[in-house]
């Protein structure tokens, strides 16, 4: 296994050279060809290293949310998993990787990169467990932290020696630490999007599950959380009914609610909501999320309180709420 052990955590911002590991060390020409070549593969289904980040950010988020399953079970963090759940993370994981990047199967492994069987291995931390058929063949290992919202991808070639002595149940060996160090990380440290409900205050969450309604829960965390974007994800899950999103427009719904409390929904779907965000917070708001305003934030200025009401057709407010 190798490593470029200057590879730094960050990656650099669009335009500028992503700090990527070198080549493996010469030590061992043939599993440094073959790490090149898998990486060359996987980079380019996905288009670029960017894409590629951005992809496995994605599909990690999205797999921890579909098993955690806030709308149907009430729970919202990973703390909150059994072990075989947080196992299937891994699985959909694997899934989703080789279906989004559509890498075909391996004849044995999980994947087929580079010409040859390349076997899948995802952490929550950074202890990868390894069978004894898996020994001699290249890994793709996938760590990731739901507490820091990052992951590291790279790539390692392992073998017995590799292995520490002994193993769990299922005889499967975990590396050494100085095995560790030679892992060829494509990236170190990379956010991706955080798990919005389990960073909210604990009273909060409460106060959310007492309400009796899907509509109720939806306006008491748009009351609650202002100023900063809510993912679709979110209201969804406090929703937990069909068609959540109904509940946050207007003929009826929380726009139409919050405004005669003097607060504005804005939605990453409207234009004017999107330039109401960008003007006042000086950010731009994906078009999943949603954002709600006090009127009477001092960002907001008559022009811009203005354009919310004739966008969404709403009455004109006779006061700023505070």
């Amino acid at each position: 296994m190798m490593k470029n052990k200057d590879a730094k955590s960050d990656v650099a911002m669009e335009g500028e050279s992503l700090p990527l590991s070198a080549p493996p060390p010469a030590e061992s020409s043939d599993v440094a060809a073959r790490m090149d070549r898998a990486r060359a593969e996987l980079t380019a289904r996905a288009g670029d290293h960017g894409r590629l980040f951005a992809t496995v950010g994605s599909i990690i988020r999205d797999s921890v949310d579909y098993i955690v399953d806030a709308p149907t079970l009430r729970r919202y963090s990973i703390k909150d998993l059994d072990p075989d759940e947080k196992t299937a993370i891994g699985k959909r994981i694997e899934r989703m990787l080789r279906f989004q990047l559509k890498i075909p199967k391996g004849r044995g492994l999980d994947i087929s990169l580079g010409g040859e069987d390349v076997d899948i291995k995802t952490t929550i931390g950074d202890t990868w467990m390894f069978s004894k058929s898996s020994h001699g063949y290249l890994h793709l290992l996938i760590a990731y932290s739901e507490e820091k919202a990052t992951f590291s991808i790279g790539l390692a070639y392992v073998h017995d020696e590799h292995l520490r002595k002994g193993g769990n149940r299922d005889r499967k060996r975990s590396l050494k630490e100085a095995a560790k160090e030679n892992i060829s990380w494509l990236v170190e440290n990379h956010p991706y999007p955080e798990n919005f409900l389990a960073r909210l205050p604990q009273g909060l969450l409460d106060t959310l599950a007492l309400k009796a309604s899907g509509m109720q829960r939806v306006l008491q965390l748009l009351r609650s959380v202002t100023g900063k974007p809510i993912p679709r994800h979110a209201i969804c899950s406090v929703a937990n009914q069909r068609d959540p999103m109904r509940r946050t427009r207007s003929n009826g719904g929380a726009r139409d609610v919050l405004w005669a409390e003097g607060l504005l929904v804005l939605s990453g779907k409207y234009a004017d909501d999107k330039t109401i965000v960008r003007e006042a917070l000086k950010i731009e708001l994906a078009k999943t999320a949603f954002l709600t305003l006090r009127a009477s934030d001092k960002r907001l200025n008559d022009d811009l309180l203005r354009l919310y009401q004739r966008s969404h057709s709403l009455p004109l407010l006779t006061s700023h709420s505070s």
